[in-house]
């Protein structure tokens, strides 16, 4: 009986050390690791613990609003209307609430002083077309004509100016006009600029 439970004891003992071998031997090799493995291993890891560039290329720069004409330049900064001639500050109008959109520069009147058209916004979403002339140190704000009657009809926005020859012309989107040769399309009004600083209207087509 003696003899039986030496045996298993050394069974045993042979066991452990035999295991304890290979365990020791397998933790001495080195594995092979693919570059597929480590690619995956890349993409498993904790986001939190990488460190992304910024791509400055993607960030999305504010868009500077300025118009020339000659040696004259129209520029908005902080919501002021900054005026120059020949890189010299001329004057500066404060835009109180109104974000601009868009700014022509043009001597409409023939009075050798060109206008600043302005279009923008209010933060209601309101539409604020204006004209401003600079003149003797001080801006001064000619509000632009506001759209009556047929113009109106349909109206939704989406409104640009542009200079053709020599009249003013306000574009903007309609819809569901009963009265328009289109039912909807886009609205243009064109103005003329006097000196006497009036407007007249010359003609309103309607384009699909």
């Amino acid at each position: 009986m003696r003899l039986v439970k030496f045996i298993l004891f050394i069974v045993l003992l042979t066991s452990m050390v035999g295991l304890f071998y290979f365990v020791q031997h397998s933790e001495d090799e080195s594995v092979l690791v693919s570059l597929d493995d480590q690619l995956h291993f890349s993409s498993s890891a904790d986001s939190l613990a990488t460190h992304s560039e910024v791509d400055t290329l993607q960030i999305q720069q504010p868009t500077a609003i300025n118009a020339l004409l000659e040696d004259y330049e129209a520029h908005v900064e902080n919501h002021v209307l900054l005026f120059s001639k020949s890189n010299q500050l001329v004057n500066k109008y404060k835009l109180n609430k109104i974000e601009v959109d868009q700014l022509l520069l043009a001597d409409m009147n023939g009075d050798d002083m060109p206008e600043c058209w302005v279009l923008g916004h209010k933060p209601s979403k309101q539409v604020e077309i204006f004209a401003l002339e600079f003149k003797s140190g001080h801006g001064k704000r000619i509000n632009f004509p506001t759209l009556k009657g047929s113009q109106a009809f349909g109206y939704v926005g989406g409104d640009s100016l542009y200079l053709e020859k020599t009249t003013i012309a306000r574009q903007f989107n309609f819809a569901h006009d009963p009265y328009a040769d289109v039912e909807s399309g886009k609205r243009v009004c064109f103005y003329q600029y006097g000196k006497d600083q009036s407007f007249v209207l010359k003609k309103t087509i309607d384009l699909e």
